[in-house]
C-alpha cells in the first residue's frame, strides 16, 4: 500500500487538526487557545442550524470569552476525551479547511459532526480565524462546557 505524504498547507491543516484534538484530550488549554487567531471566534451549533443559515447557537464566543470557557471548563469538567478526526480537507485559495470528528466522553460516544474552519496566517503561522463545530445531534442533552 503506497501512502501518500501531505506537503504544504495540507501538512500545516493535518498538523493544525491534530494538535485541536490532541490539547483538547490532553487538558492543554492554553496550548488549544493558541491555535486561534487573536481575534478568533468559536461556535458550536447543530446541523440544522448550520443549513439554514440562523443564528441560534449553543455556544458563541470570541477570544476573551473562550478563555474565561476554557478556564472554568478546565475546572468543572474532570470527564476525560478523546476525539477521532476524519476526512481533513482544505483549500488554501479560500484558505479554509474542514474535518469529520466523533467524541467520547469517559469512553461513550456524545458527540458527531464537522469542523468548519476559517483560517488566516497570523506570525507567520496558520491559525484558526474562526471554527464553527457543527453537530449532527439532533438533541443535545447537557451544556456544553468544555470545547468540542
Amino acid at each position: 500500500m503506497q501512502v501518500l505524504e501531505k506537503t504544504g498547507f495540507m501538512a500545516q491543516v493535518a498538523e493544525l487538526m491534530d494538535e485541536y484534538a490532541s490539547a483538547l484530550d490532553m487538558r492543554r488549554g492554553d496550548d488549544w487557545l493558541t491555535l486561534f487567531a487573536s481575534t478568533g471566534y468559536y461556535a458550536v451549533l447543530r446541523r440544522i442550524e448550520y443549513v439554514e443559515g440562523n443564528n441560534v447557537l449553543l455556544v458563541g464566543e470570541d477570544m476573551k470569552r473562550l478563555r474565561a470557557r476554557m478556564s472554568s471548563a478546565l475546572e468543572r469538567d474532570r470527564r476525560s476525551t478523546v476525539h477521532m478526526l476524519g476526512g481533513i480537507r482544505g483549500n488554501e485559495a479560500d484558505m479554509r479547511c474542514t474535518a469529520a470528528f466523533a467524541l467520547w466522553f469517559d469512553g461513550l460516544p456524545v458527540y458527531a459532526g464537522r469542523y468548519e474552519i476559517q483560517l488566516c496566517r497570523e506570525e507567520g503561522q496558520l491559525r484558526i480565524a474562526k471554527c464553527s463545530v457543527v453537530l449532527d445531534n439532533k438533541v443535545v442533552e447537557a451544556p456544553v462546557y468544555f470545547p468540542i
